[in-house]
């Protein structure tokens, strides 16, 4: 048996390996045609790192950051090109800490140009294996040297294209009976990706053999709203509520996706409030930090659906952007069931928001 045979796609392998690598604070090689770059993530950056990169290279450093952020930080007035930014050799890792938007004050004194990236697909590449690791997207990058340290990782940008055909797979991993307060004919089913972090649990409420169009809740995992009662939030009650909703059906599903604040994760979540009480939205502040105001794909939610036999549904949900993409990966949806919660002094600024820029229905 090769290798390649028991460790499975090597395409894979090297997009696994280099998240980690990324995660841990390492820098990989990213190899785009004749070309080569060094990329090592700001968030996990340390200063030891940092100084050997400066010795190794000097001046030809340079910071990519989103267009979002760029736009966000007042570094560029192009919302569609990711930007590079070349500094001097004296700037410190807080500094390019905050100009990545991990502090709050920029400083554009060792600024030396600012420009839209040269290299589109490397660099939308890094930020994706950047988001994949669940790290803020923002990184360093360097054209790779012809004497290179072999123990940097180096994959193909071509190789991670690949690879992502799979990395919506799903594998039902197990499945148990659990009563619940509204119900005890609950069943919950989980769904582990086979490529990524991702575990997702489907609560089957009911049977499903007694409806034809089995009404269905797409719900995004918050641990400070689910958990804890968060008040700056409606998901506690969005959750609750459409539990409620479903056992009074009679049956249905509530699918309990693993996309923390809108897919950016935890850390980034708390960061984004932190930007809130200093006065930004709630898409403001994700931008702020380099993402788009909802990083949130359904294909999971669509192949969780199918594996359960789901063709057909009720959406409960405020959101038309989630009965658009479900459509889009063959769900038919029927019909649209509002979810309302209520508005507290915390949560109105996030709710309006939601209302008015991302195109949420009030019912």
């Amino acid at each position: 048996m090769s290798s390649r045979e028991l460790n499975g796609c090597m395409e894979a392998l090297k997009t696994d390996r280099a998240v980690e690598e990324l995660r841990r604070g390492r820098a990989i090689e990213l190899i785009d045609g004749s070309k080569g770059w060094v990329i090592a993530a700001v968030e996990t950056l340390e200063p030891s790192l940092l100084k050997q990169l400066k010795s190794l290279y000097n001046d030809k450093i340079k910071l990519l950051i989103t267009a979002q952020r760029a736009e966000a930080a007042g570094l560029s007035k192009n919302s569609d090109a990711p930007v590079e930014i070349e500094f001097k050799n004296d700037l410190d890792l807080e500094d390019i800490r905050s100009l990545a938007g991990l502090r709050p004050i920029i400083s554009q004194e060792k600024i030396l140009k600012i420009k839209p990236s040269q290299k589109l697909n490397s660099t939308t590449v890094a930020f994706q294996l950047a988001k994949i690791a669940r790290l803020l997207p923002a990184l360093l990058s360097m054209p790779s040297k012809e004497t290179f340290d072999s123990n940097v990782i180096s994959i193909n940008i071509s190789d991670i294209d690949n690879s992502q055909s799979t990395c919506h797979n799903l594998k039902l991993i197990s499945k148990a009976r659990v009563p619940l307060i509204e119900t005890e004919s609950c069943e919950m089913v989980l769904f582990r990706q086979q490529r990524g972090f991702g575990e997702h649990l489907a609560i089957i409420i009911g049977s499903l053999d007694s409806q034809p169009i089995i009404p269905v809740r797409l719900h995004s995992a918050c641990l400070t709203g689910d958990l804890l009662g968060s008040l700056r939030c409606d998901c506690g009650d969005q959750l609750k509520s459409a539990v409620s909703n479903i056992a009074s059906f009679g049956s249905g599903v509530l699918l309990y996706l693993d996309q923390e604040g809108r897919g950016i994760g935890l850390a980034n979540k708390l960061r984004a409030y932190a930007l809130q009480d200093m006065g930004l939205d709630t898409l403001d502040a994700d931008q702020h930090l380099g993402f788009l105001p909802d990083e949130r794909t359904y294909e999971v939610a669509a192949s969780m659906l199918k594996g359960l036999g789901i063709n057909k549904i009720n959406l409960l949900t405020n959101n038309p952007s989630k009965i658009n993409a479900l459509k889009e990966y063959g769900i038919d949806v029927v019909g649209r069931l509002p979810l309302v919660a209520p508005v507290n002094s915390h949560n109105q600024r996030y709710l309006k928001a939601k209302l008015d820029k991302a195109g949420h229905l009030a019912e």
